[in-house]
Parts: C-alpha cells; sequence; structure tokens
C-alpha cells in the first residue's frame, strides 16, 4: 500500500518522529491552499526508536488526542513510511505492455533486486514517461517497503478511526512540501537543483530534489535537538520536560548561549557539511542551488546565516505554508514555530490534491 498512484480529496497529513507527532487537513484556497487544521502532540520516550513503532498504542492515543485538538473531522489520511525503509528502481519495460502486464512484469522484474521474498512486501509502481534512450520502452518507478513497516502505521491510523488511503514515502511528501518553497523563489528557474535540510529530535536528514527529476538523494545521520536538551539536562539539573521548555521558551543561565548553544550550532554545521559532501561525493558533476532548512532546530535564531556562511549556497528556513492563509482555530505563532518541522505532514496533507 505505497500509494505512487492513489489520491482522494482532502487528506489528513500525519506524520510522526522520535519526538512528536503531527496532524495537518489542508483546503484549496483560490490557486493556493488554506490551513485548516493542525496539532503536534508529544510522544513518549521510546515509542519511536530508529524510526520503528515500537509502543503503537501510546502513538495511536498521541494520534487521537492530536486529532481531537486539531478540530479537524477528516477521517481519510496520509502517512508515509521513512525513506531509509524503502527500495527504489527504475525499470525500462516495454511501451506496448498492456496495464495488466505491465503490473505481472513489474512483480517479476521487482524479485530481482528486492533482497526479501516478495510475499513480505509493499509494493507500488508508476510509470514516468518513455525511456529518453529508446522510445519502444518506458521507465518506471518502482517502490518497496518491508509489509512490517506499513502495516504497523496503517494499524495506529485505523486505531483512531482514520482511513490511510496512502502510504507515501517521507523523501516524496517532502518533494511535494519542497513545490511550495519554490514558488515562494524569484529566481527559481536559476535553481535547478536545492536540497532540503531537515534537522528533528533525532535525526538529520538530507533530501537533494532536482526540479526536473525529483528526488536525487537522500541520507540519514543521527543527529538532532535532542542533544541540545539533554546537554542543558546535565549542565543545569534538570529532567527533560524542565530541558525541553527551558530551550523552548528562553529560560536559561546566562552561561547557556556560549557554553551550551554555539557548541551545538557548530556540531550542526559539522553535521550537515558532512551530509552535503556524501552528496558531491557521489554526484561531483551537480550543485546545490538553494537550501531550505527545516526540523525543529531551523528555529534557532541566526541559524540559516550560519548556515549560508558555512555552506556558500543560500539558505532560507522551510515554511510551504508562507501566504497560506489559517483558519481562525489556529494559533498563528505557533503554527509558525512549528512551520519547518511539519515539512513531511505538509507534503502528505497535499497528495489529496495531487492529479
Amino acid at each position: 500500500m505505497l500509494g505512487l498512484g492513489k489520491r482522494r480529496q482532502a487528506l489528513l497529513g500525519v506524520d510522526f518522529s522520535a519526538a512528536s507527532i503531527k496532524v495537518l487537513e489542508l483546503s484549496r484556497s483560490g490557486s493556493g491552499y488554506k490551513v485548516e487544521a493542525f496539532a503536534v502532540e508529544p510522544l513518549p520516550d521510546g515509542a519511536v526508536v530508529d524510526k520503528e513503532c515500537r509502543d503503537s498504542d501510546a502513538i495511536g492515543a498521541a494520534l487521537v488526542r492530536a486529532i481531537k485538538r486539531s478540530g479537524t473531522h477528516l477521517r481519510h489520511c496520509a502517512m508515509a513510511v521513512p525513506s531509509s525503509t524503502v527500495i527504489t528502481r527504475t525499470l525500462r519495460l516495454s511501451s506496448r505492455l498492456s496495464d495488466s502486464e505491465l503490473e505481472g512484469q513489474v512483480i517479476v522484474e521487482a524479485d530481482q533486486y528486492i533482497p526479501y521474498n516478495i510475499d513480505e512486501v509493499s509494493l507500488d509502481f508508476q510509470v514516468i514517461g518513455k525511456n529518453a534512450a529508446n522510445p519502444e520502452l518506458v521507465d518506471v518507478l518502482v517502490v518497496a517497503s518491508r509489509r512490517e513497516h506499513v502495516e504497523s502505521r496503517v494499524a495506529i491510523a485505523e486505531a483512531a478511526k482514520l482511513t490511510p488511503e496512502v502510504v507515501d514515502v517521507e523523501a516524496y511528501a517532502v518533494e511535494h512540501a519542497t513545490s511550495l518553497m519554490l514558488e515562494q523563489l524569484p529566481d527559481r528557474d536559476d535553481k535547478p537543483i536545492v536540497a532540503v535540510i531537515d534537522v528533528g529530535s533525532a535525526v538529520t536528514s538530507v533530501y537533494v530534489i532536482s526540479q526536473q527529476q525529483g528526488v536525487i538523494y537522500t541520507r540519514e545521520q543521527d543527529f538532532g535537538g535532542r542533544l541540545l536538551t539533554e546537554e542543558i539536562m546535565r549542565r543545569y539539573g534538570m529532567d527533560m520536560k524542565e530541558a525541553g521548555n527551558a530551550k523552548i521558551n528562553g529560560d536559561l543561565p546566562p552561561d547557556y548561549a556560549a557554553g551550551v548553544l554555539e557548541p551545538f550550532k557548530q556540531s550542526m554545521m559539522d553535521q550537515v557539511q558532512r551530509l552535503l559532501q556524501y552528496f558531491y561525493v557521489t554526484r561531483p558533476h551537480d550543485s546545490i542551488d538553494q537550501i531550505f532548512l527545516g526540523g525543529g532546530c531551523a528555529a534557532i535564531p541566526g541559524i540559516d546565516e550560519m548556515l549560508e556562511e558555512a555552506t556558500g549556497t543560500p539558505v532560507m528556513i522551510a515554511n510551504p505554508f508562507r501566504n497560506m492563509p489559517l483558519a481562525r482555530r489556529i494559533n498563528q505563532q505557533r503554527f509558525l514555530n512549528d512551520a519547518p518541522a511539519t515539512l513531511t505532514a505538509s507534503g502528505l496533507a497535499l497528495r489529496g490534491f495531487a492529479g
């Protein structure tokens, strides 16, 4: 159930990470979109570990609370599996195949590339178009994930009385959100390749996206804002909740900026530059023309200027909702603070309007 081609009007985007679960509802507003409902609900430690659902009951309960707090009435949703759990291949198949023949051939061909029994995976495919080198062939994108990754998310949604219409891949959801951010660039045509860097609670993810080809590179690193919270705990004798609140509210001793925050920021720069270097090693002829910085750590004041100086690439704080109207029930300031960490949820909500 990897819904590359399945769409339904108005889907609730549901995204969860190690720290929280987010739900987002969008609607059409003229030629753009409007944010109708949104909520973030924290998850207990250990509920999600290495992007695996370890405590489905706790995640499901948090999802129920998030749905209630958001005020959404949608019951059909889109979710995503982590990019690191997905295998993708582009197959070249005969353009003369019927739809049923194409599906059968995809399964036969995919079985050669997937290191699991074909019965153990959820698989979907989409015809990209004619092959550039041979018009007698079509390029077919095949996406597969272990069935357990998909089924665990479906079970959580169904326990919250939601119907999953689409199970996407995080990288593709971020690509959908990036399309909105590209519209904000006056010189987007001069920036064929952009990178989205999402520095979350436990993981930093890099998605490199070509405006012509879509996602061309992804990589993750175990690094995130939780390390900053843990250092606050250690240095100032706080528990996790106290440290998290102090970090958000800025209620910390005078030595915090120089002794804790600045070293963390420098470590973040080092991690991001390392991730980008991996991209340049694998694709030495490509260059990144723009960086969108997302995740909870994007809220650190001045972090975008620091990253721009470190990389020599223009950096913009990721916000797919810029100039997007908000429903009255949404706290505007709180939502804007959360926007950089809502890329996956926004991409999932957009799936209801694709195609």
